[in-house]
Protein backbone atom coordinates (compact mmCIF):
# COMPACT_ATOMS: atom_id res chain seq x y z
CA UNK A 1 0.00 0.00 0.00
CA UNK A 2 2.89 2.43 0.60
CA UNK A 3 4.11 2.12 -2.78
CA UNK A 4 1.72 4.60 -3.70
CA UNK A 5 2.25 7.36 -1.14
CA UNK A 6 5.73 6.64 -0.21
CA UNK A 7 7.28 7.11 -3.18
CA UNK A 8 6.68 10.26 -6.08
CA UNK A 9 4.19 9.29 -8.90
CA UNK A 10 6.56 10.71 -11.11
CA UNK A 11 8.84 8.51 -13.97
CA UNK A 12 12.01 9.83 -11.66
CA UNK A 13 9.99 8.56 -8.14
CA UNK A 14 8.57 4.96 -9.47
CA UNK A 15 12.70 4.28 -11.09
CA UNK A 16 14.87 5.72 -8.53
CA UNK A 17 12.88 6.11 -5.68
CA UNK A 18 13.48 3.75 -1.88
CA UNK A 19 11.12 1.57 -0.53
CA UNK A 20 12.45 -0.56 2.11
CA UNK A 21 9.28 -3.06 1.63
CA UNK A 22 10.95 -3.20 -1.79
CA UNK A 23 14.38 -4.48 -0.56
CA UNK A 24 12.68 -6.84 1.88
CA UNK A 25 10.96 -8.48 -1.14
CA UNK A 26 13.76 -8.72 -2.93
CA UNK A 27 15.49 -10.85 -0.33
CA UNK A 28 12.85 -13.19 -0.03
CA UNK A 29 12.23 -13.48 -3.98
CA UNK A 30 15.59 -13.95 -3.98
CA UNK A 31 15.99 -17.05 -1.32
CA UNK A 32 12.82 -18.02 -2.81
CA UNK A 33 13.70 -18.02 -6.50
CA UNK A 34 17.01 -19.99 -5.68
CA UNK A 35 15.93 -22.60 -3.12
CA UNK A 36 13.23 -23.30 -6.63
CA UNK A 37 15.97 -23.14 -8.95
CA UNK A 38 17.86 -26.34 -6.88
CA UNK A 39 14.85 -27.90 -6.09
CA UNK A 40 13.56 -28.14 -9.42
CA UNK A 41 16.65 -30.78 -10.06
CA UNK A 42 14.82 -33.14 -8.06
CA UNK A 43 11.32 -32.67 -9.74
CA UNK A 44 11.13 -34.02 -13.24
CA UNK A 45 8.62 -31.57 -14.57
CA UNK A 46 10.17 -28.94 -13.07
CA UNK A 47 13.98 -29.73 -14.17
CA UNK A 48 13.07 -28.34 -17.78
CA UNK A 49 15.33 -25.33 -19.17
CA UNK A 50 12.22 -23.21 -19.07
CA UNK A 51 11.62 -23.47 -15.22
CA UNK A 52 15.44 -23.47 -14.68
CA UNK A 53 15.67 -20.13 -16.65
CA UNK A 54 12.69 -18.31 -15.12
CA UNK A 55 14.18 -19.23 -11.27
CA UNK A 56 17.79 -17.98 -12.21
CA UNK A 57 16.17 -14.79 -14.14
CA UNK A 58 14.00 -14.11 -10.99
CA UNK A 59 16.38 -14.53 -8.59
CA UNK A 60 18.88 -12.51 -10.61
CA UNK A 61 16.22 -9.65 -11.04
CA UNK A 62 15.97 -9.97 -6.74
CA UNK A 63 19.42 -8.96 -6.72
CA UNK A 64 19.79 -5.81 -9.05
CA UNK A 65 17.41 -3.54 -7.56
CA UNK A 66 19.43 -0.62 -6.87
CA UNK A 67 16.45 1.00 -8.51
CA UNK A 68 13.00 -0.01 -9.35
CA UNK A 69 11.00 -0.25 -6.20
CA UNK A 70 8.36 0.98 -7.46
CA UNK A 71 7.93 -2.12 -9.96
CA UNK A 72 9.50 -4.37 -7.71
CA UNK A 73 6.64 -4.33 -5.47
CA UNK A 74 4.33 -5.77 -8.11
CA UNK A 75 6.72 -7.98 -9.69
CA UNK A 76 8.18 -9.41 -6.73
CA UNK A 77 5.30 -9.73 -4.03
CA UNK A 78 2.12 -9.13 -5.94
CA UNK A 79 2.19 -11.41 -9.10
CA UNK A 80 3.00 -14.17 -6.69
CA UNK A 81 -0.72 -13.89 -5.01
CA UNK A 82 -2.13 -16.50 -7.36
CA UNK A 83 0.66 -19.09 -5.88
CA UNK A 84 -1.00 -18.96 -2.75
CA UNK A 85 -4.42 -20.77 -4.36
CA UNK A 86 -1.39 -23.09 -6.42
CA UNK A 87 0.26 -24.63 -3.24
CA UNK A 88 -3.14 -26.44 -2.36
CA UNK A 89 -3.72 -27.24 -6.12
CA UNK A 90 -0.15 -28.46 -6.09
CA UNK A 91 -1.02 -30.34 -2.32
CA UNK A 92 -3.76 -32.15 -3.55
CA UNK A 93 -1.97 -34.09 -6.45
CA UNK A 94 0.23 -35.27 -3.47
CA UNK A 95 -1.97 -35.73 -0.51
CA UNK A 96 -5.31 -35.74 -2.45
CA UNK A 97 -8.33 -34.91 -0.35
CA UNK A 98 -11.05 -37.39 0.83
CA UNK A 99 -14.29 -36.34 -0.90
CA UNK A 100 -16.91 -34.30 1.10
CA UNK A 101 -13.83 -33.15 3.72
CA UNK A 102 -13.01 -29.65 4.22
CA UNK A 103 -9.81 -30.16 2.73
CA UNK A 104 -11.64 -31.62 -0.40
CA UNK A 105 -13.82 -28.01 -0.66
CA UNK A 106 -10.44 -26.15 0.09
CA UNK A 107 -8.93 -27.36 -2.98
CA UNK A 108 -11.58 -26.89 -4.91
CA UNK A 109 -12.28 -23.54 -4.38
CA UNK A 110 -8.55 -22.94 -4.78
CA UNK A 111 -8.38 -24.26 -8.28
CA UNK A 112 -10.95 -21.33 -9.45
CA UNK A 113 -9.36 -18.67 -7.70
CA UNK A 114 -5.98 -19.44 -8.61
CA UNK A 115 -7.29 -19.56 -12.43
CA UNK A 116 -8.95 -16.30 -11.98
CA UNK A 117 -5.60 -14.25 -9.99
CA UNK A 118 -3.53 -15.70 -12.17
CA UNK A 119 -4.99 -14.76 -14.86
CA UNK A 120 -5.90 -10.69 -13.10
CA UNK A 121 -2.03 -10.41 -11.91
CA UNK A 122 -0.11 -12.23 -14.52
CA UNK A 123 -1.55 -11.68 -17.36
CA UNK A 124 -4.02 -8.32 -17.45
CA UNK A 125 -2.33 -5.93 -14.74
CA UNK A 126 1.19 -7.50 -15.41
CA UNK A 127 1.05 -5.72 -19.16
CA UNK A 128 -0.23 -2.25 -17.44
CA UNK A 129 2.49 -2.39 -15.07
CA UNK A 130 5.12 -3.70 -17.87
CA UNK A 131 3.93 -0.83 -19.71
CA UNK A 132 4.25 1.95 -17.11
CA UNK A 133 7.79 0.79 -16.26
CA UNK A 134 9.05 0.90 -20.09
CA UNK A 135 7.45 4.34 -20.40
CA UNK A 136 9.06 5.52 -16.91
CA UNK A 137 12.79 3.53 -18.33
CA UNK A 138 12.21 5.46 -21.56
CA UNK A 139 11.46 8.69 -19.66
CA UNK A 140 14.53 8.62 -17.30
CA UNK A 141 16.86 6.85 -20.12
CA UNK A 142 16.43 9.77 -22.39
CA UNK A 143 16.67 12.18 -19.68
CA UNK A 144 20.36 10.25 -18.70
CA UNK A 145 19.65 10.25 -15.20
CA UNK A 146 20.86 6.52 -14.84
CA UNK A 147 23.64 8.05 -16.11
CA UNK A 148 23.94 10.53 -13.51
CA UNK A 149 22.49 9.14 -10.31
CA UNK A 150 24.16 5.23 -10.70
CA UNK A 151 27.08 5.76 -12.81
CA UNK A 152 28.14 2.65 -14.57
CA UNK A 153 24.42 0.71 -13.36
CA UNK A 154 22.77 1.69 -16.61
CA UNK A 155 22.53 -2.27 -17.44
CA UNK A 156 20.12 -2.54 -14.27
CA UNK A 157 17.33 -0.72 -16.09
CA UNK A 158 17.94 -2.71 -19.25
CA UNK A 159 18.08 -6.22 -17.65
CA UNK A 160 15.28 -5.06 -15.29
CA UNK A 161 13.40 -4.73 -18.43
CA UNK A 162 14.13 -7.22 -20.98
CA UNK A 163 13.37 -9.93 -17.61
CA UNK A 164 10.00 -8.26 -17.43
CA UNK A 165 9.71 -8.62 -20.71
CA UNK A 166 10.70 -12.48 -21.03
CA UNK A 167 8.86 -12.83 -17.75
CA UNK A 168 5.57 -11.41 -18.57
CA UNK A 169 5.81 -13.75 -22.11
CA UNK A 170 6.05 -16.12 -19.81
CA UNK A 171 3.35 -16.18 -18.42
CA UNK A 172 0.88 -15.64 -20.85
CA UNK A 173 2.51 -19.23 -22.07
CA UNK A 174 2.01 -20.35 -18.70
CA UNK A 175 -1.70 -18.79 -18.79
CA UNK A 176 -2.06 -20.84 -22.13
CA UNK A 177 -1.29 -24.02 -20.42
CA UNK A 178 -3.71 -23.68 -17.30
CA UNK A 179 -6.46 -22.98 -19.95
CA UNK A 180 -5.62 -26.02 -21.76
CA UNK A 181 -5.51 -27.99 -18.21
CA UNK A 182 -9.44 -26.20 -17.05
CA UNK A 183 -10.67 -27.01 -20.67
CA UNK A 184 -9.26 -30.92 -20.95
CA UNK A 185 -10.53 -31.12 -16.65
CA UNK A 186 -14.17 -29.71 -17.98
CA UNK A 187 -14.05 -32.37 -20.55
CA UNK A 188 -13.21 -35.39 -18.78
Amino acid sequence: RRVHTALPSTPYGRIFGYLPEAEYLAACNFTFQLWDFFISFTIAEHRTALMLTHHLLAASVSIADWALHYFAVFYLGLSEFSSIFLVFVDLAKFFPPVPGTFYDKVVGVCGPCFVLTFFIYRVVIWWKVELLLFQDCQHVLKERMPQRLRPGKVWVIYFFCGSALFLGLLQIYWFYLVVLKVIDTLQS
